[in-house]
């Protein structure tokens, strides 16, 4: 048997797409708040489940941390929550993120500062991280504005999944048969 090193392109395409979303949040500032509410969820629900499935699989081979699996039950969680109450959530989206996206700006700016040299591309994974901490503060302070700076949010955090989706090796295991 032999290890045969890949790119994780399912990690890659959840971040391909948070970006899109995060995009047109961006372009269309008017989506009320419960269109926001019930498309942040799936989105969420979605990266939960991609980074659930991924450290099941990789954390072995990965030398994944348990933060891996916390960042997707936040997610699993959070995308739920949305999808079940979009209106409860839409009065207090804002501040729910506010919290969420500022514990996970710090978690990953420490996480890109200490594997900066195992991690290829930890620069981008740092910027996107800073990104994601001045929006968790802007949810607070200026909560009127959350969908731009939730559009922000989404793509930086797509960005973060797609560099560890191109840039973290995936490992599989090839059989060889005579």
């Amino acid at each position: 048997m032999d290890i045969k090193v890949g790119r994780n392109w399912g990690l890659f395409a959840a971040g391909i797409a948070l970006v899109i979303i995060g995009f047109v949040l961006l372009m269309v500032p008017g989506l009320t708040l419960v269109s926001i509410a019930v498309i942040a969820g799936c989105m969420f629900l979605a990266a939960g489940i991609v980074d659930a499935y991924a450290y099941f699989k990789y954390r072995e081979a990965e030398g994944l941390s348990g933060w891996a699996l916390a960042y997707a039950v936040c997610d699993i969680i959070l995308g739920v929550l949305f999808i079940v109450h979009p209106i409860a959530s839409a009065v207090v989206i804002p501040w729910v993120m506010g919290i969420f996206v500022v514990a996970y700006g710090i978690f990953e700016i420490a996480a890109a500062v200490r594997f900066r040299d195992a991690l290829p591309g930890w620069g981008w994974v740092l910027f996107a991280s800073i990104v994601s901490l001045f929006c968790g503060i802007a949810f607070f302070l200026w909560p009127g504005t959350f969908a731009l700076f939730l559009g922000f949010f989404l793509m930086a955090r797509g960005v973060q999944m797609a560099v560890y989706g191109v840039s973290l090796p995936q490992a599989t295991i090839v059989a060889h048969t005579h």
